[in-house]
């Protein structure tokens, strides 16, 4: 990507560095590493962390360490999750430090293909061929990502993929999961977050019974869709905020034994249908937001 510089250049050292020790390293420093991701180095926060990479030099919208400083707060993935968010000022600073190319300044200087550990990988010694895609694999994401989708490991192992379809250009109802069949039970991680998938888009999603997380916030699916999502029984987190999912939809979730978050923020569910799934899964893994008491407020996407 070719990176044309503002005429102001956002000095790292004076500027983003004292927003990140404000703000993000309650939870991403040396005292606390959330997520496997610390940002208190150059080379940790080029390392990623349990997801994959956060920064993506000279594009803001496809670096995670930018774009969920953004979300509502009251997001499930809003950053930072503790104390006060980022400012308007500290996100135009952040979003023009990574399109001019997010320099570190002069001791840190990056190669084409960032290859650095982060402290979690220097402590757990792993074969180094897992973070490496290789053999049919390859071909496999170069397809994806032509189709427009935004394909990545998950912890940089390439055992373990993630898609992504909330910034691909795609036509209302165009959502054909069979394209994922290569990927087969290393697709453990989806998002269709912001998207207009259907209910009966997520048929297809059944194939993938490996999937341990699945986005699906601020989209218009109700409670047809949890008739596929309830045979996903490896599924660990699942977003279904801002849905049209009801009390009715959500009881179904309580066959999957192995859910440790549902985030039913501005959903049709009611406290009441609420804590009944909590009851069957486990106190603390329904989400369901201290500002609902009764039927919610229907999806409203953006």
């Amino acid at each position: 990507m070719a990176i044309s510089p503002s005429a102001y250049a956002v000095d790292f050292a004076k500027e983003i560095l004292p927003i990140f020790e404000d703000k993000c390293y309650r939870c991403h420093g040396e005292e606390k590493v959330k997520g496997e991701l610390r940002l208190d180095s150059p080379e940790a926060i080029m390392a990623g962390g349990e997801y994959g990479d956060v920064l993506v030099p000279g594009d803001p919208n496809e670096s995670s360490l930018y774009v969920l400083t953004t979300y509502p707060k009251d997001d499930a993935d809003y950053m930072p999750q503790k104390g006060k968010g980022l400012s308007s000022n500290e996100q135009k600073l952040l979003k023009q430090w990574i399109s001019d190319g997010a320099s570190f300044g002069e001791s840190f200087v990056h190669g084409p293909e960032p290859k650095v550990k982060s402290k979690f990988e220097e402590a757990n010694p792993v074969n180094e061929r897992k973070y490496t895609i290789m053999g049919d694999a390859v071909e496999t994401v170069a397809r994806l990502h032509e189709a427009g989708l935004q394909v990545d490991t998950v912890n940089h192992d390439a055992s373990r993929f993630e898609i992504n379809y909330t910034y691909a250009e795609r036509t209302a109802g165009s959502f054909d999961f069979g394209m994922l069949a290569d990927l087969g039970d290393t697709l453990v991680k989806l998002t269709l977050a912001r998207t207009d998938v259907t209910d009966g888009d997520l048929a297809g999603i059944v194939d993938y019974s490996n999937i341990e997380h699945l986005d699906l916030g601020r989209t218009g699916v109700g409670d047809a869709a949890i008739e596929h999502i309830d045979k996903l029984e490896n599924l660990k987190y699942l977003n279904l905020r801002d849905t049209n999912v009801s009390d009715v939809g959500i009881q179904r979730l309580s066959k999957l034994k192995r859910l440790e978050r549902v985030y039913l923020w501005g959903s049709q569910a009611t406290e009441a249908g609420a804590k009944r799934l909590e009851k069957a899964l486990g106190e603390g893994i329904v989400i369901l937001g201290a500002e609902l008491r009764g039927p919610a407020r229907r999806s409203q996407r953006t």
